[in-house]
């Protein structure tokens, strides 16, 4: 790949010199990027309104949902508004629909209810930090079950 060429000094050649240089292998770098996406997102629908509407609108049947909401535990400041209420009504609004969802969060006495209350699966995963040193624990709940699940299911 392009940027990973050294020029004579030994220098990492960087974005800007290949595009002051080699703007044709940039753009042909750039033109088979878009394909690619463009091709996987080509049935996908992107929205930008309020999660539960959009949740609500779009399900059925055959529509997979994921949602990835601000972690109402976290302690950051563009979270400071998502609240364990709207928690709350994000999982009432997916105990509903029709299609699969996959839900990322961190864990909390509120989903555990939801998923024991509907057979949602749980998944743990602890992880290290981003910042700050220590590790976390996020969970990944699902409303399907997956064929390795299924296969593991079958191995007990």
């Amino acid at each position: 790949m392009i940027c990973k060429r050294r020029d004579r000094n030994a220098e990492v050649i960087n974005f800007y010199r290949v595009l002051k240089n080699d703007f044709a292998a940039l753009k042909r770098e750039i033109d088979a990027f878009t394909e690619v996406y463009s091709q996987r997102l080509e049935h996908a629908s992107i929205f930008c309104r309020e999660a539960l509407d959009v949740i609500c609108k779009a399900d059925h049947e055959d529509t997979f949902h994921y949602v990835d909401p601000p972690y109402f535990q976290a302690n950051m400041g563009h979270y400071g508004d998502y609240t364990r209420e709207d928690f709350a009504a994000l999982l009432e609004t997916l105990s509903r629909v029709k299609g699969k969802f996959m839900l990322s969060s961190y864990p909390s006495d509120v989903l555990r209810e939801y998923a024991d209350r509907h057979g949602w699966c749980v998944m743990k995963f602890v992880m290290p930090r981003s910042a700050g040193g220590g590790i976390k624990t996020e969970v990944v709940t699902l409303n399907y079950t997956t064929p390795t699940m299924v296969r593991k299911r079958k191995e007990m």
